[in-house]
């Protein structure tokens, strides 16, 4: 069975690894790394190759939106999914237009999360 790579970037440690410990009981599934920022983020995608970044909408630094698209333009097979807990903040629709796979909230449910990570690329 070939497993999905996740990288989950978060500034909050504790949020990291709390769903990092969800999604690793999820045997389709595999936590190839975190980061705690949007230009971390970036490094660790070129270093680890993951197939989807689930990545916060609000860090210090880069935002999770911007290092989104730049990471979607390097590496245009990566899904990147936006974790947010402000949902109203974000139109989803502009997501898109920016080559993002979609919005999550960070309080849905580890199975809704695990089911998002799992949807084919759109085209």
């Amino acid at each position: 069975m070939t497993r999905i790579r996740v990288l989950l970037v978060d500034d909050n440690a504790g949020f990291r690894q709390r769903l990092a410990r969800l999604l690793q009981m999820e045997q389709d599934m595999e936590i190839v790394g975190e980061a705690a920022d949007g230009c971390e983020a970036i490094a660790r995608a070129r270093e680890l190759r993951p197939d989807v970044v689930l990545m916060d909408f609000r860090m210090a630094g880069m935002d999770g939106v911007t290092a989104g698209r730049l990471l979607v333009q390097e590496h245009p097979s990566v899904r990147v999914l936006i974790l947010t807990a402000y949902p109203g903040a974000l139109d989803r629709d502009r997501l898109r237009r920016d080559g993002l796979a979609g919005l999550l909230i960070k309080d849905q449910p580890a199975a809704e999360i695990a089911a998002a990570i799992r949807l084919p690329q759109a085209s």
